[in-house]
């Protein structure tokens, strides 16, 4: 070969190389997206934008929340399995999206959803059963006796169907042996707003979207679907408590990359969102909202999410959703 060709195939590889190197820099610069499936003012949508906040300034990239709302969470779900596994598409999900809605919804891309990559457990909350300031029921025995009282029955709104606040507002009617009507909502700000216009008289909600109503007594907190009190509000009794068994989930939120992605890339973005959840500031700020950190890196949270599985599969076993 000449030396005139060898130059021209020198030439030629050192441009392939600065244009992979300046993709690969173009990459870096490229925004994160949170795609969250619940309407803004919610539970999850008040975390993915605090935390979008906090990663945005541990990536120093730009990080933006996108609600992709419906189907209980399945919409959203279904978008980010099907999107680039290359770290600039994150769903923020609960066992909502991974776990219960393709169940109820029977959905035929719940598959796709079963192979997301789990990156990292962030946190919990307490799912909690309200009611208005105003109504005549005060504690869960009120509920089987405002039943019989109203012909219509009672009714409960939630964040959509398939969503974990409709299973245990499904599994608290059965373990009262009463019949509630439920009322699907995209997300819990309508969903509040639905209760405080007295369209339904009971409400299942994250913690976060109606601390605020607790507080200042416009709601009345009845209980919780949680193994233990919450640190704000801990006068507010858990199911298991009350007597009812059956009624106690874990209301986790976790980040997943689209399938296909690598497991070189969620351990780097498990170690990034670690630093975030070490950032003081950021604890307080999920405190603050309702939440308490509960994170489990990509290694810790694959199994967690296996033992989530096996639970959810007997219980729908149990209630005949699964065969």
């Amino acid at each position: 070969m000449s030396f005139a060709a060898t130059l021209i195939r020198a030439c030629l590889l050192c441009g392939l190389l600065m244009s992979a190197a300046c993709a690969d820099k173009a990459a870096s610069r490229q925004s994160v997206k949170i795609v969250v499936g619940f309407e803004a003012g919610g539970a999850m949508d008040t975390l993915a934008r605090a935390f979008a906040t906090r990663l945005s300034a541990q990536l120093q990239r730009p990080v933006y929340v996108e609600n992709r709302v419906g189907a209980g969470g399945a919409i959203a779900a279904n978008y980010v399995a099907k999107s680039r596994p290359d770290g600039n598409t994150l769903l923020l999900a609960s066992p909502a999206e991974i776990f219960i809605n393709p169940v109820y919804t029977r959905s035929r891309e719940s598959g796709e959803v079963a192979g997301m990559v789990p990156v990292a457990k962030v946190s919990s909350a307490p799912i909690v059963l309200a009611t208005r300031g105003d109504s005549a029921i005060h504690q869960l025995s009120d509920i089987a006796v405002a039943a019989q009282k109203n012909a219509r029955g009672l009714s409960f709104a939630s964040s959509g169907i398939g969503s974990l606040q409709h299973l245990v507002g499904e599994s608290l009617g059965e373990a009262l042996r009463v019949e509630l009507l439920h009322v699907p909502y995209g997300g819990a700000a309508s969903a509040t707003a639905s209760l405080m216009g007295k369209q339904v008289d009971l409400l299942f909600a994250g913690l976060a979207p109606i601390a605020s109503h607790v507080q200042c007594q416009k709601m009345h907190a009845l209980g919780i679907a949680s193994a233990h009190r919450s640190k704000r509000f801990p006068d507010i009794p858990t199911f298991q408590e009350k007597g009812l068994q059956g009624v106690s989930f874990e209301y986790w939120q976790g980040v997943f990359l689209p399938k296909g992605a690598s497991s070189e890339l969620a351990l780097y973005l498990s170690t990034e969102i670690n630093k975030v959840i070490k950032d003081t500031g950021f604890v307080e700020q999920l405190e603050n909202s309702g939440f308490e950190v509960a994170y489990k890196d990509h290694k810790q949270f694959e199994p967690f999410l296996q033992a989530e599985d096996q639970s959810y599969r007997s219980f729908f076993r149990k209630i005949g959703l699964l065969y």
